[in-house]
């Protein structure tokens, strides 16, 4: 058993160094691992005689994505989209860049990603039939695509 547990936090170790915020510019494209936009929208959504159907898309953002490993609601604090803390293991965290950018590699598995909000909030709006908040699954030598839309302030 203790075998395990040490190939597991070495595992863990291993992904916290091994994310960075990329820029567009920059080489370095991952194999493995997770890529993807931040985008936010604000606002009204509603349908209506003065909407445009499709008129009002989401701006992209900088911001700081989290990744954990595979968290439940039961697991954080807060009611959903908003939760005041994740009571699971941080297993990356990177910045976006200027265009909502951002990727990491990360090892084959299941993650929950988040994004930082104002008041040191943490947004996740998805959740799978077992209540893991916004999972992401990671498969060996591929990227798995994580856009996100922060749409808490947003009317639909």
């Amino acid at each position: 058993m203790k075998f395990y547990l040490a190939i597991f936090c070495s595992a863990i170790l291993l992904v916290n160094f091994s994310c960075a915020s990329r820029t567009s510019g920059q080489s370095g494209v991952i194999q493995e691992g997770i890529k993807g936009k931040v985008s936010v929208k604000e606002g009204n959504f509603m349908p209506g005689p003065d909407q445009k159907p499709g008129g009002k898309t989401g701006k992209v953002t900088q911001r700081t994505v989290y990744i954990y490993a595979v968290t439940t609601a039961a697991q954080a604090e807060g009611e959903g989209p908003l939760y005041k803390a994740i009571h699971q293991t941080l297993v990356a965290k990177v910045k976006t860049d200027e265009k909502g950018f951002f990727q990491c590699k990360l090892a084959p598995g299941v993650y929950s990603v988040f994004t930082g909000e104002d008041g040191g909030m943490f947004f996740a709006s998805l959740s799978n039939g077992k209540g893991e908040l916004n999972p992401v699954e990671v498969f060996a030598k591929q990227v798995t695509v994580c856009d996100i839309v922060v749409n808490h302030k947003a009317v639909y």
